[in-house]
């Protein structure tokens, strides 16, 4: 995944290199421009990492996410995104759309730097399973123990 965030920062960043160092066509009406050629490009190029990160989020989801807790877990942090989005969306005029692609392509990089956190922490030896810690009950230690 970190891969795809990459790329996906990348493609998101080219309407904004093309706006600075492509010189915009003089030549009314004819085909599309080299700058248009390769925003359509970076577009499909960020349209497949979006059709690859849905599977790969759902494996990753089944893999550090328990499923005797994972709707709770994903409607916890479902709250906070969703205002998050109304934030933005509602303050969406407030901003040039190139400020827009470099944020997106800001967040897209952070997040393939969190990606590989992620999977640093993944790849450590856990110390104690989640059946493990579910089958011990509090119940059956005595409250007095020494």
């Amino acid at each position: 995944m970190q891969i795809i965030f990459v790329i996906s920062s990348a493609s998101l960043l080219l309407p904004i290199l093309t706006n600075f160092l492509v010189t915009p066509s003089k030549v009314k009406g004819g085909g599309i421009t080299f700058a248009g050629c390769l925003q359509v490009l970076g577009f499909c190029t960020f349209e497949a990492c979006v059709g690859i990160f849905w599977p790969s989020i759902m494996k990753m989801r089944s893999q550090y996410i328990p499923e005797e807790a994972r709707s709770t877990i994903m409607n916890f942090f479902r709250i906070p995104l969703n205002i998050f989005v109304c934030i933005v969306l509602y303050n969406v005029n407030a901003f040039p759309i190139t400020f827009m692609f470099g944020m997106c392509s800001i967040f897209l990089f952070v997040a393939s730097i969190l990606q590989r956190r992620l999977a640093a922490i993944g790849d450590k030896p856990k110390t104690e399973d989640w059946a493990m810690l579910k089958e011990r009950d509090a119940e059956d230690e005595p409250l007095n123990a020494p």
